[in-house]
């Protein structure tokens, strides 16, 4: 499997990590794990180590998905994310036939939005952000950052009850003192792809349905996080979308959402 960091190819075998980790050791597991012949290690140590690239060339989401598409098994914590079980691994508590607990209830739900095209964020003169004419109304937003030399896109998708107050957010988020921190990294990164002479489109979705077609009450934050949440899992099992939201953005206060 090849992957690019900062522009660079690289060429990613089973092989190939499992020497690059040979007479290594990991280090402390803080959240994402990957299990290579029954040891775990940090996802973000072991791209790192089979790379030789900057840790901060690459987002732990990227590399959970290089590793998964690799075959190898990845965790959270205790837990395994890809539904993979090996003996002499317990976390020490007495584990759970969840399958032969009794059922209660089923939950389907099919959700579907439509972007729309805001328009373009630029840099102004000052070198500040500028933002399409926006909607105040609550509704998702996705900035588009183009493809890359290896034809992968990159997206940051969010949530506000005010999509025009939040695009004000974002243009505010200047100095390292902000305490709005996934506005101010998105901020930076804008700047930064923008004065590379890259593009950023500017998307909306203020209408979301579920089961066809049931209206959802985007007033409601519950609402919106769903249809966040939904958009940014469906943009990160895609080999072709990177994805610059993390984790801790979805439904924070100071992050991504509102």
């Amino acid at each position: 499997m090849q992957i690019k960091l900062a522009g660079r190819p690289y060429e990613l075998t089973p092989d190939l990590i499992r020497g690059r980790l040979r007479d290594r050791t990991p280090e402390e597991i803080q959240e994402y794990w990957v299990e290579i012949d029954c040891v775990r290690w940090p996802v973000k140590q072991v791209i790192a180590l089979a790379t030789g690239a900057k840790r901060s060339e690459f987002q732990s989401q990227d590399s959970r998905r290089w590793l998964q598409n690799l075959g190898f098994s990845l965790g959270a914590g205790s837990s395994a994310l890809n539904g993979r079980v090996h003996p002499g691994r317990s976390s020490g508590r007495q584990q759970v036939a969840v399958q032969d607990l009794p059922e209660l209830e089923s939950l389907s739900v099919s959700l579907s939005l439509t972007w729309r095209l805001a328009g373009a964020v630029t840099l102004d003169s000052a070198g500040v952000p500028d933002f399409p004419t926006l909607p105040s109304k609550p509704g998702l937003y996705r900035y588009d950052f183009g493809t890359d030399d290896a034809g992968v896109r990159t997206y940051y998708i969010g949530e506000s009850q005010d999509l025009a107050r939040r695009a004000r957010n974002y243009r505010g988020a200047k100095t390292d003192r902000s305490t709005q921190r996934t506005s101010r990294r998105i901020h930076l990164e804008i700047i930064e792809h923008l004065m590379m002479g890259g593009s950023i489109d500017f998307a909306i979705a203020t209408e979301v349905s579920v089961d066809g077609d049931v209206a959802v009450d985007l007033r409601l934050k519950s609402a919106r996080r769903m249809a966040e949440n939904a958009a940014v899992l469906d943009a990160q099992t895609s080999d072709q979308v990177r994805v610059l939201n993390i984790d801790a953005d979805l439904g924070d206060p100071e992050g991504g959402a509102e």
